[in-house]
This record gives structure tokens, C-alpha cells and sequence, in this order.
């Protein structure tokens, strides 16, 4: 408890006033301005509203940045409103914001939502929860001050040394104190916990975003159904070529099209852009215009069914639902930041998997290359080795069962429910 009131006297008088202090001296920069709009929503959400106004209390909280962190617990916040548990999430990125107000929308009564307020102390007073889950996780000052109250409860959930590990350092002291305060910690990987123990602490591992992809691919027809109206057409497109020549481009970018060079005649790809903007597609298809690759556009609204080689689909929400179709999955990122999500194909059931060379910070890279289903191309000429290679022989679906079958075990463990 006396470590609790030196952490909230430090809030008061050190962290607040000066963050305070910040925000008046850059508030002429437009990303100040936004980011404190943004975060002045939670006074007109009435789903914001803490449980505390009308005497409630919250079983748990989740905090998390954007919408991949919310992905890797969404099956656990849907298990415990369904179980008739009240949650309340606290989420730092506006990119997650649409996916919250959804969820707002089915559980209005048992589900409160805040947007980590920089500017504003407002955390500590809004949450009626003791249990916190901080999602691989924005370590602020509050949270772990939160912690230090006898009564409350912190928990770390994806946590990874992936970084740590490739920049050959060891864990940085904020990151430490949180998970010497913490009484429940999963670690993204075996990996990850290995390195955790050797570094004195303890923990378990299970990556909770394989079950809630098992979950969307369970309902894919509905979902298509409802979003790509004109999947048939699309269908029937990709009919023509044989299963194993068929592949999709999945979240990739401008920077991936070069592999496509000398993508054999045979084949037919279907291309899924990270983003949809305007430029991207203009830059997507410049790229596919130099390579002289035949390929046309599917919209929500119109889709020509012209004979070509490649469909670049111009619509969101349904790749993950679409990689069934496929039996080699290119994911793409590899050539920029970073790739983004291998277990969306893994868990869909492609043969094989291919990605760019930076994948350093990705733990799903490291599940999917320990089941020998993941090929890392550098060039137009690996990945042409790679569409020659035959599928893998592996008892993919007996390790994804083991998933499917502990995810309740660690969903008791943790939620009591």
C-alpha cells in the first residue's frame, strides 16, 4: 500500500503536471490536436461511461493498442460477455475503434470502452476492474502504479523478447519491473518463454489469435456472404485454373509485386492490399504494368470476369475468409516494416506459406516455421523456386488441434470461466 501512495503522489505531482505542461506547448502541432480530440470522445460515448456511475463493477479489464493486440484476446472478451461477465477495454490506437463500437453494440449492458487518455489521468479513476490485462502492451507509468495496490491484479498477455533477442540485448528495465509485477504472464512463443526463464521469470505460452482465426474461418461463408457480393464471379474465376496453381497475395504492398515476374502463365493470384487507398492501387497496378502481367480489379461493385492472370481485390474484411481458396499464401510486409499476420493461412489451411525477409519482430513467423509450412523469398527467383517446390508432408492439422484443444485450459486459467 505505501508503495501505491509514493506512485500516486508521482502521478499527481510529477507525471501530470508535466504532461500537462507538453500538451499546452504543442498543441499547435496538428497530431496534438488530433490525438487530444481523439481522446475528448470518451465524454459524448455513452459506451465509455466507467461502470462506477451506476455502481457497478467491471470482472476484467483489457488494454491494448490497436487492432492487432485486440485480435489476440477478442476470443476471450467474446467467451466472457458471453459467459455474462462485465469487461471494459482500454484501447491507444483510433484503428481499432470501429471493431470496439461493434462489439459496444452486441453487449451495450456488460462492456465499457476508454481511449488511453495521454493528456489526462483518466485510467486510474475510470476502471472498477481489479484484474488487468495489458495485450503486448503500451508499459505507461499508470498502469503499473495501478498494479501496486494490494487488491489489484496485473496480467501480461502475447509477451515476446523477439526484439530483445535480434538487437542481442537484454530485457529494458521498464519492461522488467511490469512483469516482476505481474501474476499471470503468456508468452507468445516457446521461444519467448525459454528466454523468460532464463531470466528468472516464470510463465506459460499459447498464442490466443489461432482460436479466434479458427472461429472467422468456421463462419467464412456467412461472412462472404455478406461482405463480397460478388464472390461466385470470383469463384468461378479461379475455378479454371487447378488448386495447387492457384495463389493469393495476402496484406501485401506496392514493394511485394516484383516477385510476380515470371509467374507462370498457368497460375492464376489474387491480390489482397494491405490498404486500399487510391495511390497504393495506382502503384500496385503501375508495378504489375511494368512486369506485363495481365490482371483486373474486383470492387464491392463491379468485377469485368475478363480472362486474365491476376484479381486485385479492392475490399477489406474478407482475406482471412479467403485463404482457404488457395494453396500457397504469400504474406506480404516481408519487404518493408515487417509482415503481417502468417497464422491467418496457417489456421485457413494453405499448403504453403511464403514471406519477405523482415519478419523480425513477428512471433507468428516463429509458429509458422516450426511447423515447416513457412519459406522466406528474397527475390523473384527464390519465389519462383518456391512455387516449384512440392507441399510439404506435415501433420499440420494434429498441431493445430493441440491449440484448438488447450484453448479452453488457458482460458480457465485465466478468466475463471
Amino acid at each position: 500500500m505505501f508503495n501505491w501512495l509514493i506512485g500516486i503522489t508521482f502521478l499527481k505531482l510529477i507525471y501530470g503536471p508535466l504532461v500537462f505542461l507538453l500538451k499546452t506547448i504543442f498543441y499547435f502541432l496538428p497530431i496534438v490536436r488530433d490525438r487530444i480530440n481523439f481522446e475528448n470522445k470518451n465524454r459524448l460515448d455513452t459506451g465509455s461511461r466507467s461502470f462506477s456511475k451506476t455502481g457497478e463493477k467491471a470482472d476484467y479489464c483489457f488494454e491494448f493498442s490497436s487492432e492487432g493486440e485486440f485480435q489476440q484476446v477478442a476470443s476471450l472478451i467474446e467467451d466472457a460477455l458471453n459467459e455474462g461477465k462485465k469487461i471494459e477495454l482500454v484501447y491507444f490506437s483510433p484503428s481499432v475503434e470501429k471493431t470496439i463500437y461493434d462489439l459496444h453494440a452486441k453487449f451495450p449492458e456488460s462492456l465499457r470502452f476508454l481511449r488511453y487518455s495521454i493528456f489526462d489521468l483518466s485510467f486510474s479513476k475510470w476502471m472498477t476492474a481489479s484484474e488487468l490485462f495489458l495485450v503486448r502492451y503500451d508499459l505507461f507509468p499508470e498502469f503499473f502504479i495501478w498494479s501496486l495496490k494490494p487488491e489489484h491484479h496485473l496480467n501480461m498477455v502475447w509477451v515476446t523478447f523477439k526484439k530483445e533477442r535480434n538487437l542481442k540485448k537484454g530485457i529494458p528495465f521498464f519492461k522488467r519491473i511490469f512483469l516482476k509485477n505481474s501474476e499471470k504472464i503468456v508468452f507468445a512463443s516457446q521461444q519467448d518463454l525459454k528466454t523468460a526463464k532464463d531470466y528468472g521469470f516464470n510463465g506459460t505460452f499459447f498464442d490466443f489469435r489461432i482460436e479466434q482465426i479458427r472461429r472467422r474461418i468456421v463462419k467464412r461463408e456467412q461472412t462472404i456472404q455478406q461482405k463480397l457480393s460478388l464472390y461466385p464471379q470470383m469463384e468461378s474465376f479461379f475455378a479454371k485454373a487447378p488448386f495447387e496453381k492457384r495463389i493469393i497475395f495476402g496484406n501485401v504492398w506496392p514493394e511485394d509485386i516484383f516477385l510476380l515476374k515470371d509467374l507462370p502463365s498457368d497460375y492464376r493470384c489474387l491480390i489482397v492490399p494491405h490498404k486500399l487507398e487510391p495511390d497504393i492501387i495506382k502503384k500496385m497496378s503501375a508495378e504489375l504494368d511494368a512486369l506485363k502481367l495481365s490482371y483486373q480489379s474486383l470492387t464491392e461493385e463491379e468485377f469485368a470476369g475478363a480472362d486474365s492472370q491476376i484479381i486485385i481485390l479492392v475490399k477489406k474484411g474478407v482475406l482471412c475468409e479467403l485463404y482457404s481458396d488457395f494453396s500457397r499464401a504469400y504474406v506480404g510486409g516481408g519487404f518493408g516494416e515487417s509482415i503481417h499476420s502468417i497464422l491467418e493461412p496457417l489456421v485457413a489451411g494453405c499448403k504453403s506459406i511464403a514471406c519477405g525477409p523482415v519478419h523480425f519482430r513477428s512471433t507468428e513467423f516463429d509458429i509458422a516455421d516450426s511447423m515447416k509450412l513457412l519459406t522466406v523469398v528474397n527475390s523473384s527467383q527464390e519465389f519462383g523456386d518456391w512455387l516449384g517446390q512440392d507441399f510439404a508432408q506435415t501433420q499440420l492439422h494434429d498441431k493445430l488441434e493441440s491449440y484448438f484443444e488447450s484453448y479452453p485450459l488457458f482460458r480457465k486459467d485465466l478468466l475463471s470461466c
